[in-house]
């Protein structure tokens, strides 16, 4: 009579199984296997507009889908004129809104513009988070990410509280926090926001690492900036990322801190949210324009 199953061929199996798991563990220890990727995000403000000729959030959106990120975040304005919902469905929607799915959002004063920004929420649903009033925080690989809603004006003393409680309770490395209008830019349609200061002294206060914002339509990278307008290395760096395609903007005389200044392209800002650090470069839909980029440590 024959053995009913082959003993010896499984324990072949779980011997190569075995032999194959110690060499794939001596080679994460030699380094000879890469580590996981780090996460890719990107982030835009002023997005997209109603009718022709308005439509360089086509090509944003483009960009988007090479880039092929984990997350999207939205540095508010993402629909003109005033966020209509049947806007949202027309102009955002069949561009932007393929990443819905992995989109979160922050509000900007056009959504505001004749209503209580009801298109923005009613769009995005529970990524919106309305019953927060648009605040809240999420994860993504090692990184914690705040949303701030400044586009009905500065974060009341109880939203910063919020803030701050929610930065206290959180132990990661690297923190971002992004909200629509910039604390610094040296743009000339707007310019530097002072509302923004008391949010930043508590962004500033918790060790955060990266501010985003739109409202300017431009690109400007920031050094690391001290609540006072100097530089610090304990300070947090400032990207102004309004280059999702409603127009472009130009700039004035350079702020203290102001690095990079790009006024004339749409594009995105990508991110490689790394394990303590991060990596940006400013993508553009001109192929031939010359992108902003850089590698930078989180706090320690």
């Amino acid at each position: 009579m024959r053995p009913p199953a082959p003993a010896k061929l499984i324990h072949v199996r779980s011997r190569r199984a075995a032999a194959v798991g110690s060499v794939v563990a001596a080679c994460l220890v030699l380094g000879l296997v890469p580590a996981q990727a780090a996460p890719v995000i990107v982030a835009a403000g002023d997005i997209a507009c109603p009718s022709s000729p308005c439509d360089s959030h086509r090509g944003t959106a483009a960009l988007i889908g090479r880039i092929d990120p984990r997350a999207v975040l939205t540095l508010g304005d993402n629909q003109y004129n005033e966020g209509a919902l049947a806007d949202f469905r027309a102009s955002y929607h069949p561009t932007w809104g393929r990443f819905k799915g992995r989109t979160f959002p922050s509000p900007g004063n056009h959504e505001y513009q004749g209503s209580s920004a009801g298109g923005y929420f009613s769009y995005f649903g529970q990524r919106a988070h309305r019953q927060r009033g648009g605040f809240y925080s999420f994860n993504i690989g090692r990184w914690h990410l705040i949303s701030v809603n400044s586009g009905d004006g500065a974060p009341s003393q109880r939203r910063l509280d919020w803030i701050a409680r929610n930065l206290r309770r959180d132990r990661h490395r690297c923190e971002l926090v992004y909200w629509h209008h910039p604390r610094w830019s040296s743009g000339t349609e707007h310019g530097s926001d002072s509302r923004m200061s008391k949010l930043w002294s508590v962004l500033f206060k918790h060790g955060v690492d990266v501010v985003l914002n739109g409202h300017e339509h431009n690109y400007e990278r920031f050094a690391l900036m001290a609540p006072s307008g100097k530089r610090s290395q304990k300070g947090i760096r400032e990207f102004v990322v309004g280059t999702g395609g409603r127009g472009h903007y130009g700039f004035g005389s350079p702020e203290r801190g102001s690095q990079v200044r790009i006024g004339d392209r749409f594009g995105v800002l990508r991110m490689e949210l790394r394990r303590s650090g991060y990596g940006w470069k400013f993508i553009s839909t001109n192929p031939r324009m010359t992108r902003d980029r850089g590698n930078q440590r989180c706090h320690a």
